[in-house]
């Protein structure tokens, strides 16, 4: 059975912003960086016109805040089920802090309608000294297929990152300052094997 994926990108988020204005800093001296007041507007205004929302089976986020946020609020008021999911993280895991997500418990206090089961407590791909490469990422995007490929649902949200989305969707990251757009739905035929 074809799956089809729907690929959402973040809000715009506080390293973003501060990207433009101190440059690579914003990855490494930010952790875990949250939406700001434009990514937090866009994923209101994204989930309110979204023609697809309703068909919508099951909604796989990354464990990071600003894909939690901008979950949340595309969903809000749905009874979609929301997950995370680890390996759907932004790259690089590693020295880009920005990309470093908090611990689960922590987690689970700021977003209570968001399923926590399938991720540890403390991140599971994040080392503090050693930056991820793209042959992991490309693991992690197999493993993230074989996991999805196991279920039932058929019409499935992923709301994740730029870099980890555009390997998903074009199998490479291409030029790091041309990001996919912000809370736009990309589709994905993911073929049965």
């Amino acid at each position: 059975m074809t799956k089809t994926l729907w690929c959402i990108r973040h809000g715009t988020a506080l390293h973003n912003i501060l990207s433009r204005q101190i440059g690579d800093k914003a990855y490494t001296d930010y952790t875990d960086t949250p939406l700001v007041e434009k990514g937090k507007e866009e994923s209101l205004e994204f989930g309110k016109r979204w023609k697809n929302l309703k068909n919508i089976d099951i909604v796989f986020v990354s464990p990071l805040t600003r894909t939690l946020q901008t979950a949340t609020n595309i969903f809000n008021g749905t009874d979609k089920k929301i997950i995370a999911i680890e390996d759907i993280l932004e790259f690089p895991q590693g020295m880009h802090y920005c990309n470093k997500r908090k611990k689960k418990s922590e987690l689970i206090n700021l977003f209570p309608n968001v399923d926590f089961s399938l991720i540890d407590e403390n991140p599971k791909y994040w080392q503090d000294d050693i930056q991820e490469t793209v042959s992991e990422l490309q693991k992690r995007i197999q493993t993230f297929f074989v996991f999805t490929r196991k279920r039932d649902e058929k019409n499935i949200c992923i709301v994740s990152h730029s870099s980890f989305l555009k390997v998903l969707l074009f199998g490479e990251i291409g030029n790091w300052n041309n990001g996919l757009k912000h809370c736009y739905p990309y589709e994905y035929k993911l073929e049965h094997i």
